[in-house]
């Protein structure tokens, strides 16, 4: 329990919280950017693929 009254009462302990929840929310911002560019990669591969469908089908 004391641990806890220092990580939030103390410089040391507020510092430590900040920088926690710094680390939580970049790699949130990582995880969505990463969920983002798979997203445009499958969206191009799946044009990619219907190009090349459709000129095989009018061969």
């Amino acid at each position: 329990m004391e641990a806890l009254i220092d990580l939030f009462t103390s410089f040391s302990g507020l510092l430590s919280l900040a920088i926690i929840a710094f680390v939580c929310l970049m790699a949130a911002y990582f995880i969505r950017l990463a969920f983002r560019k798979m997203d445009e990669e499958e969206h191009k591969l799946g044009a990619v693929k219907r190009v090349h469908q459709g000129t095989h089908q009018h061969a």
